[in-house]
């Protein structure tokens, strides 16, 4: 008994410093993913938002909003300009948006439909959304309880403010509203093999 509680010790601390994942330090993009089977990747910001009276520090969790310029099946003539940058410039025509809210500020793996229920704003829910040539909805997902569902920090470097993770996400069709694309797309969009490095951007808010 001694020797089989000995050897359960031994496999959890090797599994907890088995290294995780990491974007490559020499990728073009700061989130990369596969989406359906498909090479996903695109400029990600991770915004830490700081609300009146508050101190900065003190705000442990932030918000990934990625954004890309990737082309997608029902676009039609494609946007206006058409630019393929992945939105690295500013000035590029977004396609997709894809947004996580409330991921705290601190190692660890993190269920999507929990960081959900924290939300305190309206609409503040992880979805990926595809975006037409005027800005506006033509497709929605949200997370509905699909798995696997989770966002995980691997590291963040106060002193540098960078914070590292990867994230596996299934989202659902969102059947409450009614968008051009709603029937001519997959019912699930799933995110794998997710990998983020982003310098924390602070927001303050009056």
């Amino acid at each position: 008994m001694k020797s089989y509680w000995m050897y359960a010790i031994i496999f959890v601390a090797f599994v907890s410093c088995t290294r995780q994942p990491s974007l490559p330090g020499n990728s073009t993009f700061n989130v990369t993913a596969v989406l359906n089977d498909s090479v996903w990747f695109g400029s990600g910001k991770a915004l830490r938002i700081k609300e009146a009276g508050k101190n900065i520090e003190n705000v442990r969790k932030f918000n990934l909003i990625v954004l890309t310029d990737i082309d997608y099946p029902g676009m039609g003539g494609g946007p206006n300009p058409n630019t393929s940058n992945g939105c690295l410039d500013p000035e590029c025509t977004r396609t997709q948006s894809l947004v996580v809210y409330n991921v705290p500020l601190k190692k660890g793996r993190f269920n999507i439909a929990k960081l959900n229920q924290h939300s305190t704003r309206k609409n503040e829910f992880a979805s990926l959304s595809y975006i037409g040539n005027a800005g506006g909805l033509l497709n929605h997902y949200v997370y509905k309880g699909l798995k696997p569902g989770w966002i995980r920090v691997t590291k963040f470097d106060k002193k540098l403010g960078i914070v590292e993770g990867r994230f596996v996400i299934s989202f659902s069709q969102d059947t409450e509203s009614d968008l051009p694309l709603r029937n001519r797309m997959s019912a699930a969009a799933r995110f794998t093999d997710g990998l983020f490095r982003i310098k924390i951007t602070d927001i303050s808010i009056k």
